[in-house]
């Protein structure tokens, strides 16, 4: 290998490593939850938000932490969110003993601080620092650095639950996030720099459009239109109606124009969005049909949940490499059609063999979001000017964690809504049944989106 090949290679894999870390934990988290569920004697729509107020601070923070990797550089941002990251993941390992799920969320918060810091502008380290030629592939390595944490992630969570309480995740994250630390600071050169800051106000009424809209689906789903659902949806309306009036005024909007009106950006993102809409609810409820219905322990829970991590880790850069030659129409459509049939499969859980199934669909699972990825950034990164870099990064992971945001509040919500307190294995397939077909519409939705992306742009 090349001098300048093996610089990429280390440059790529120390941004790489912030993929690894979030899909680490996010899929740890995932298959914790019914233990922790059972440790604070919650249900499965309550327990959900472990993960929904890590994914609305994360989410909401993309945005102004992207605009700041342009302003402030995207190797300090960068190295200042893994460390955070670090010392947060050992406080939830220490917030164990206080014995207080308020705690574990507020924790996990900070947690989702320095996520955002990091998932902000990996991608524009990649995009800025790599060549033309390279960038697909690059990308597509990204996504291998998340599907070996969606690999390990439940696997080594399945077995520590085995024989340990589920506070040693979260030192285990810490140890692991040190050593990538390090990697950073030596590898990620300086890039970025000379921007400007993005809106306060704005970036203040974002948060609260996330954060009240998620709290009136989940609660509205599962309680029906209360006044706190209705002051939430209210709350909701009134910061969008800010987000919108200082994008028009201030001097530095959250939202760059250059990506928002860019039809060929927006529309991938939105159906990107749509896919992890799917992938995040099935994810968060899976664990709970495996667990309660099927009865499998977390080793074997955590063995099944390999597979889709497996066909990432293959499909991530094959599709990449694919996309560097030819363009980014059959392999995104494709990925989508995957999606689609994963969710029909699930709605037959109750009618076939109930194991093989969720196999099949975990399989298929693993193929859409493999393929999809990629060549789908490959998509957006080449459409923005090189100076919109860190903001087009933020406003990616934006939409792509909105979709797993709404995706853990949605679907179970409606399971929850469909079973309430019953534990009847029957009516808790009904709940499953009817989270999955509102996966189905999500699914068929980015399906439809994407082909119109297709024919109006076929790179």
């Amino acid at each position: 290998m090349s001098e300048a090949g093996r610089r990429h290679l280390l440059l790529v894999s120390a941004a790489a490593m912030s993929n690894f870390l979030i899909a680490f934990d996010i899929n740890m988290v995932n298959i914790a939850l019914p233990t922790m569920a059972a440790h604070f004697q919650m249900d499965l729509g309550t327990a959900a938000w472990v993960v929904i107020v890590h994914g609305i601070v994360l989410c909401s923070l993309l945005l102004p932490f992207g605009r700041a990797g342009d302003v402030i550089g995207h190797r300090r941002l960068f190295i200042t969110g893994m460390g955070l990251f670090a010392a947060a993941n050992l406080a939830v390992g220490l917030g164990y003993m206080l014995d207080s799920f308020l705690a574990v969320v507020v924790l996990r918060s900070f947690s989702a601080v320095g996520a955002a810091m990091m998932l902000s502008v990996n991608f524009a380290i990649m995009s800025v620092n790599l060549p033309a030629g390279m960038r697909g592939r690059g990308l597509g390595w990204s996504a291998v650095f998340g599907s070996m944490g969606f690999m390990t992630g439940p696997i080594v969570s399945g077995v520590m639950l085995s024989y340990l309480p589920w506070s040693s995740l979260f030192f285990l994250l810490f140890a692991i996030a040190v050593p990538g630390l390090f990697l950073a600071a030596r590898h990620i050169p300086h890039s970025g720099g000379g921007g400007s800051t993005a809106d306060i106000p704005q970036t203040a009424a974002f948060f609260a459009v996330i954060l009240f809209s998620v709290l009136a689906i989940n609660r509205g789903v599962i309680d029906g239109l209360t006044a706190g659902v209705a002051l939430s949806a209210l709350a909701a309306a009134a910061a969008a109606a800010v987000v919108v009036r200082r994008q028009k005024s201030a001097k530095s909007p959250l939202l760059e124009p250059n990506v928002i009106f860019n039809t060929r950006v927006m529309r991938s993102l939105f159906s990107m969005s749509l896919l992890y809409m799917c992938y995040s609810g099935s994810m968060v409820i899976l664990p709970f049909y495996l667990q309660d219905v099927r009865g499998l322990d977390t080793a074997a829970m955590g063995m099944m949940f390999l597979i889709p991590a497996v066909l990432i880790t293959f499909l991530g850069p094959a599709s990449g490499r694919a996309s560097d030659y030819r363009g980014s129409y059959g392999l995104t459509l494709g990925a989508a059609a995957a999606m689609v049939a994963a969710m029909l499969l699930f709605l037959s859980l109750g009618r076939l063999d109930m194991l093989l199934i969720a196999l099949a669909g975990l399989i298929l699972m693993g193929v859409s979001y493999g393929g999809f990825n990629a060549p789908n950034n490959r998509r957006v990164f080449s459409s923005v000017p090189v100076e919109n870099l860190g903001t087009t990064s933020g406003t990616h992971q934006t939409m792509r964690h909105t979709g797993n945001v709404l995706g853990a509040a949605t679907m179970p919500a409606v399971y929850q809504f469909v079973v309430g307190p019953s534990l009847d294995p029957a009516v808790m397939l009904d709940g499953f049944q009817a989270a999955f077909q509102l996966g189905l519409v999500f699914a068929v939705a980015a399906m439809l989106l994407t082909a119109t992306i297709s024919r109006q742009y076929r790179a």
